[in-house]
């Protein structure tokens, strides 16, 4: 009896032990199959989303929370998938952070509008031009670190900030954009004064058959359309131009004063 019972005894130890080796076994490929699905799922990107296109600089920036908010709803995302598809087809290689293309003025909250916004789809194409204009100045290297501020403005919003009134952004044909920081140390202003003049090398040789037009202001913020061969500065005159000079009027440039 003794013996059966010390028999018994090594089976259920025997029992005991494999039933833990098993156990330890499956919870090592659990936590080995956690990790590898933690190794391999997918980030949720923070940056920039840039189009797959070739020749364009890159600048990587982080999203702001505000966009990501305003995409968030179904209605904002589908147009913006919608307005990216259209330019694609229009052969638009330039590439602005969508938070920057999208965004609309920077009195947006002092006018109690929305910071971002796509143009009604009847105003699309009018950006194009504006936009390959923008192409050449990256290409070239005129214009290499720069964050677009406005492109497209809604009338009321247009009017609360005090934009011209036949503004071209009101169409969806302009766009601002500032060179350098918002509070330049003096390297960077430097620099500012450099790009402004290459700007208007550039406006000057090639502006007219591109029917562009150029406000540039004293600060490092820049006005860009294709609306017709044009310049103007800070007070929204030909005459405040830093492009106008004696080479210009000597080449005897026919130019418009109108913003």
């Amino acid at each position: 009896m003794r013996s059966l019972q010390i028999e018994m005894n090594k089976k259920y130890l025997i029992g005991f032990i494999l039933c833990l080796s098993a156990c330890s076994q499956n919870n090592s490929n659990t936590i080995h199959a956690m990790r590898t699905v933690q190794q391999t799922s997918p980030q949720v990107p923070l940056k920039a989303d840039f189009p797959q296109q070739q020749g364009i600089l890159k600048q990587e920036k982080n999203l702001p929370p505000a966009y990501l908010k305003w995409l968030s709803e179904p209605t904002n995302a589908e147009s913006v998938q919608a307005y990216q598809r259209f330019l694609k087809q229009q052969g638009i290689s330039a590439y602005i952070p969508t938070f920057e293309f999208l965004q609309t003025a920077r009195d947006w909250q002092q006018c109690d509008a929305s910071e971002f916004e796509v143009p009604p789809q009847e105003l699309w194409g009018n950006i194009v031009p504006t936009l390959k204009i923008l192409n050449r100045l990256v290409d070239e290297k005129i214009l290499t670190q720069f964050s677009v501020t406005s492109v497209y403005r809604n009338f009321k919003l247009n009017q609360c900030a005090k934009g011209a009134p036949s503004s071209k952004h009101i169409f969806n044909a302009a766009l601002d954009f500032r060179i350098g920081d918002e509070n330049p140390d003096l390297n960077q202003q430097l620099m500012i004064q450099e790009r402004k003049a290459k700007l208007c090398q550039f406006w000057l040789d090639s502006g007219e058959e591109l029917h562009m037009g150029l406000g540039v202001y004293a600060s490092g913020q820049i006005h860009i359309d294709s609306a017709g061969f044009r310049t103007w500065g800070a007070d929204h005159r030909y005459s405040s131009s830093p492009c106008i000079n004696n080479a210009l009027i000597g080449n005897n440039k026919k130019v418009s004063e109108s913003p």
